[in-house]
């Protein structure tokens, strides 16, 4: 990766001051009025206006790669495979939007076969989704492949690709649609036939965008490329922009362009079939804060876009700032940037149909997303999500009715933002609400939810696109603390009552067992590790240690590590069959 080392200093230094100065401020808000008034003003979020440009050229262009174009004889139509019976949204606010699930409610997923062979339970998950058609369906990327949904009541109606995908976009017009696979691999097909039309190899992206006229899909990767498939033809031309590429927006009016954001700290656009820089924000950026504030610093862009109406180019990134940048072919100006409060990453552009009426949702990282006039004005908001920033990933689609589609960590939404309301699907789970323990046979969650913890079970068996975890029952305790497997497939799952450990066993294939108390405190400071197959360690963090076992059930303490200070390590040392505790400055010592 390249760096600049003659403003490295002056990036660090400013990177420090920045933040405080900006990052901590937050959204400023809506005024009174104001939100009302704008989303008046918005009709529905509709497609950028095809370009009436050229083409774009595939013969011998100066960034053209051949050697990663896998484009053959166009495919036979995908074939989805059923999904389980409709299982009804959750309704709720933008307002106060949750990630959690109802964990009275079975975990869905799929079985999925592992690279040993062996089947295992994945709960689905979103990455990214895209309308396709009218609008009245759209497909979401995900761990346990791609699936179409009903965008009215979400329900799920079939899965088109098995494998995980990575990402998926869809044509403007949404007759077409492309996704992404392990490896870089992209298949392009068509609405409502299903039929491959387009295949490549490109370097393994983190972000795609088809171009206004459905003709061309960018690619932006972390391989410092910027790729640009021609989809009739199946060619691909390629970038070397010397920094990871964060997005990338095919630009309407010249359809050889390619507007991306980096961890250069600018977001640019590349004539990739030529191979030539044509733009940069980092001049106009600098020129800004030099004469607005006392220092300068660069972040990294998350994001960009560019809107045709208004003829405007706007990105964002870890400076916690929107900009824009007017008269892009003519001579560039910059406005001020609007403050969000977060980094900037992810942009949604555009909707309204008049230069007066357009604005971009915009999500920042606390799982926050936006409604940002071009011209500065602030409109309705979904969330946050989180209470804090930090590296949580949301997409953004836009549908055609005005709504639009949310994915973050995992979960999905469809917001309406003149209403307020948020519908959250109940097919997709965000991986951190639950915990698991797989074993050969079987998976077995524990999912709390408001003070109360499910047990669910799913049996492991031949590969299926859509299962349902069965619900063993609410575990007797105060929350969920570990699952211990033991070789013969038993588990015992720790929680707490009147502060003292407490496990419940789970037999194979078995029900939950009546709980058995122990006398070890419930700090949660306690470690735990594996002794064999039939027994596991506990250790407290005053130092007393249990040994939890399958046969007979239960737990002993069988000494207390001496010494003071936090416990550091805890483990079974085999040559001395003594379990071995780091614990302040004694070093190792031994129990018992």
């Amino acid at each position: 990766m390249r760096t600049r080392a003659l403003t490295l200093l002056a990036r660090i230094t400013a990177g420090i001051l920045f933040p405080l100065v900006l990052g901590a401020s937050g959204c400023c808000g809506c005024p009174v009025g104001l939100c009302t008034s704008l989303m008046k003003s918005l009709p529905g979020p509709g497609s950028s206006p095809p370009s009436t440009g050229p083409s774009l050229g595939v013969g011998g262009g100066a960034g053209e790669s051949e050697a990663e174009t896998e484009q053959g004889e166009p495919s036979a139509p995908l074939a989805p495979e059923g999904a389980q019976a409709e299982r009804q949204p959750v309704h709720g606010s933008a307002e106060k939007p949750g990630l959690s699930l109802d964990s009275r409610l079975p975990i869905r997923g799929a079985l999925q076969k592992q690279a040993n062979g062996k089947t295992r339970f994945v709960p689905h998950s979103a990455t990214a989704a895209a309308p396709i058609g009218d609008g009245s369906s759209f497909v979401v990327a995900g761990v346990t492949g791609l699936w179409q949904h009903d965008t009215k009541t979400l329900a799920k109606r079939s899965r088109l690709v098995p494998e995980h995908v990575l990402d998926v976009a869809a044509a403007p017009d949404g007759a077409r649609f492309a996704y992404t696979l392990s490896g870089g691999r992209v298949r392009v097909v068509e609405y409502p036939s299903l039929k491959q039309s387009a295949a490549a190899t490109v370097d393994v992206p983190v972000r795609m965008r088809f171009s206004a006229d459905g003709k061309h899909v960018a690619f932006g990767s972390e391989s410092d490329t910027v790729t640009l498939l021609d989809v009739p033809t199946g060619k691909t031309h390629v970038f070397d922009t010397d920094e990871d590429v964060n997005d990338v927006f095919p630009m309407p009016d010249r359809p050889g362009e390619v507007a991306y954001a980096s961890d250069d700290d600018e977001f640019a656009i590349v004539d990739v079939s030529k191979g030539r820089k044509v733009f940069g924000s980092e001049p106009l950026v600098e020129r800004w804060r030099s004469g607005n504030r006392p220092f300068f610093t660069m972040r990294d862009q998350q994001a960009v876009a560019y809107d045709p109406v208004t003829k405007m180019l706007i990105g964002g990134g870890d400076d916690n700032m929107l900009w824009r940048v007017d008269d892009l072919r003519g001579s560039p100006s910059i406005r001020s940037p609007i403050e969000l409060g977060g980094n900037v990453v992810e942009i949604a552009c555009c909707a309204g149909q008049t230069a007066a009426d357009r604005a971009a949702y915009v999500a920042v990282d606390d799982l926050r997303v936006r409604a940002v006039a071009l011209d500065g004005r602030l409109g309705p908001q979904f969330g946050p999500l989180m209470s804090s920033v930090g590296s949580f990933k949301i997409r953004i689609a836009l549908l055609p009715s005005g709504d639009v589609l949310v994915v973050p960590q995992g979960t999905l939404y469809r917001w309406a933002p003149r209403t307020g309301e948020a519908l959250r699907s109940s097919d997709y789970a965000a991986p951190s609400v639950f915990s698991a323990s797989a074993l050969d046979a079987d998976t077995v969650y524990v999912l709390c939810d408001v003070g109360v913890c499910m047990v669910h079970r799913v049996a492991h068996g031949a590969p299926a696109a859509d299962v349902e975890t069965v619900i063993l029952g609410e575990l007797p305790g105060l929350g969920m603390r570990t699952i211990l497997p033991f070789d013969d497939g038993t588990r015992v799952i720790v929680t707490s009552k009147d502060n003292k450990l407490r496990l419940v066993y789970l037999a194979p294939g078995g029900v939950l067992e009546a709980p058995i108390d122990t006398s070890a405190e419930a700090s949660f400071g306690e470690k735990y590790a594996r002794r064999d197959g039939r027994t596991h360690g506990c250790i407290e963090p005053g130092g007393d240690v249990y040994e939890i076992t399958a046969t007979p059930r239960g737990a002993r303490k069988v000494g207390t590590a001496a010494g003071s200070g936090p416990v550091s390590s805890f483990d079974w040392d085999a040559a001395s069959k003594r379990w071995r505790i780091g614990r302040g400055k004694h070093g190792f010592v031994y129990v018992p």
